[in-house]
């Protein structure tokens, strides 16, 4: 009996290796997600420290959705005006269902962290395409087979914790779509807020809303951008439906008071003026020194759109990790926080409009993250958002324009999310009779490194690059997605800060101005058939007549003069400025 049981004994064990042997090869079969090389993506971030391998991290895992090429197929023929199903967008309900992953995904995905030694209760979950689990740096650094360092900007001396590169088992590259925090270093000091202040225009007539025409050269206020686009004769009617939201990052803040010390000055009729907050993973809302950009934005999304409700995403902009400390905190993925929001939202809450005035250099941004986030921007604009983003300031790139992928090449650098396929980007003008690209901080604008070119702009780009010639040769992408879209004012935006008045330039003045023209085309379709325009693109390039084309002008950067702005789209001023009675005509 002994030496039967012996041998019984040793017969599982033999069964057993082969088995455990295999899942521990496949989950050792490492393939690269994204890496950087050697070094930070960014000069401003240089290695700081190595964190102690207990240390606690929020890890997300986004899984791939089931039937992402089912949602754009909906997302073509709803946005496509010659279409039948034009306008009929996805409910929430049925977005959720196409981007809900396989049970293979999540099942393959929970017994790779399960073997790891992380139980399924451990895992929280934002929405069924997100797995987060708080773990050691230690065991995320076995999972990803990569490091984390600490991380410093050098202006700011803000500190992160991120890798250079990470990886996953071969087989999951098929299941997950991005893990973070990773690679992803373009956080809140990084970011680029596209607006700034500029020295008061005196004697600019601020004291009323009926600002004569010829002011307008000098200072822009909400009568200027009426009279410019065509907007005086319209009177919301939806208002119990329409929204319009205004997104905002660094830990910026509107303030109320100050918004009422604004339409009280230029918009008169607006006395009750207000907005709502919702703060999204440690958002503020203090009302103490609000921020240029948050006051900018929802003073001119107001001075156009009103009385359209508004509300105002406050989104965590505090460093997200801090030194020595064991606790997790704001990973601060600020776009994907905001997406993660904003995606549970209902159908019946969720703005039709939206303008963020936000932007990281493309080449800056994984192509993991970027990829993602462009994608949950499409899920919007499937349920029917539109999103507007300004195009930048820095022309067509700022700095020297080296690339950094290690050959140190002189490149035209693009911005995103301008340059995702699924926004709208605006671009910057300034002058009245006509308007002109604005020079004085060169308009964004160019050609993804990234993301193709989508079929809705490929006669007006092609048609482009024709009379381009060879202009730049070599310095763009010319099959990437060129931007930007359209454009509006960018220049001398009298905005209320703390109760005095200051003049903003910035395509951050050009985003809320375009996003509060569609936000009345919105209001205008939803009571002529109860739909949403959605995902803008399509329509506006089937019907470029509805847009004032912007001619003169051009985009300098990169040691260049950049683009010239011409007759027809160009990526500088793109299709143009708004003209609200034609954009309801062709509506």
């Amino acid at each position: 009996m002994l030496f039967s049981s012996a041998v019984f004994a040793l017969l599982p064990l033999t069964a057993l290796a082969s088995p455990l042997s295999s899942r521990a090869a496949q989950y050792e079969d490492f393939v690269t997600k994204h890496s950087w090389g050697s070094s930070t993506p960014s000069t401003s971030w240089t290695y700081h420290s190595t964190p102690d391998p207990s240390t606690l991290l929020t890890l997300r895992f986004g899984l791939r959705p089931s039937s992402f090429d089912t949602l754009l197929d909906h997302l073509s023929q709803t946005s496509d005006p010659f279409h039948e199903r034009y306008g009929k967008h996805l409910s929430k309900a049925q977005v959720d269902e196409l981007m809900r992953p396989t049970s293979e995904t999540l099942q393959e995905v929970k017994d790779w962290l399960n073997w790891h030694g992380v139980e399924d209760e451990e895992f929280s979950t934002t929405s069924d395409r997100w797995i987060s689990v708080k773990i050691p740096v230690s065991l995320a650094e076995t999972l990803l087979n990569t490091t984390y360092h600490m991380f410093e900007h050098a202006k700011t001396e803000e500190k992160i914790l991120r890798t250079l590169e990470y990886s996953l088992p071969r087989h999951l590259h098929d299941h997950v779509n991005l893990v973070s925090p990773t690679t992803y270093f373009g956080t809140t000091e990084s970011m680029r807020v596209t607006s700034f202040v500029v020295p008061k225009v005196s004697g600019s007539g601020l004291t009323s809303d009926v600002t004569p025409p010829s002011s307008c050269a000098t200072v822009i206020t909400p009568t200027c951008l009426k009279d410019l686009y065509n907007t005086v004769n319209y009177t919301p009617s939806q208002t119990r439906v329409n929204k319009i939201g205004i997104t905002g990052y660094l830990e910026q803040f509107a303030s109320l008071a100050d918004l009422t010390t604004f339409t009280r000055q230029f918009l008169p009729q607006a006395t009750n003026a207000t907005f709502a907050v919702d703060l999204i993973n440690g958002g503020l809302n203090t009302q103490n020194n609000p921020g240029v950009e948050a006051n900018l934005d929802v003073q001119y999304a107001t001075g156009l759109s009103w009385p359209t409700p508004m509300t105002f995403y406050s989104t965590g902009g505090s460093p997200p990790f801090i030194p020595d400390s064991n606790t997790p905190t704001n990973t601060n993925e600020p776009y994907l926080d905001w997406l993660d929001f904003i995606e549970t939202v209902p159908d019946n809450e969720l703005p039709s409009t939206f303008s963020t005035s936000y932007g990281d250099d493309e080449q800056s941004v994984p192509a993991d993250f970027a990829t993602e986030v462009c994608n949950g921007f499409a899920t919007l604009g499937a349920r029917g958002a539109t999103l507007m983003f300004s195009s930048g300031d820095a022309g067509v790139g700022g700095g020297n324009c080296e690339t950094n992928d290690g050959t140190n090449r002189v490149q035209f650098q693009p911005a995103f999310p301008a340059s995702c396929p699924f926004v709208t980007a605006v671009g910057g003008t300034t002058g009245i009779s006509p308007e002109v690209a604005v020079t004085d901080f060169p308009s964004g604008g160019g050609f993804s490194n990234l993301f193709a070119r989508p079929s809705y702009q490929a006669t007006a780009v092609s048609t482009f690059l024709t009379a381009n010639g060879n202009k730049n040769a070599g310095l763009f992408n010319t099959t990437g997605r060129a931007y930007p879209d359209v454009a509006a004012q960018g220049q001398r935006f009298q905005v209320v800060v703390n109760g005095a008045v200051e003049s903003v330039d910035g395509t951050s003045c050009s985003s809320p101005t375009f996003a509060g023209v569609i936000a009345l085309l919105n209001d205008f379709k939803l009571a002529k058939d109860k739909t949403t325009l959605g995902f803008l693109n399509p329509l506006l390039y089937a019907n470029p007549s509805a847009l004032n084309d912007v001619t003169s002008g051009t985009n300098a950067g990169c040691g260049t003069n950049g683009f010239s702005a011409r007759a027809g789209w160009d990526p500088v001023t793109g299709l143009g400025t708004p003209n609200f009675v034609k954009l309801q005509a062709v509506v």
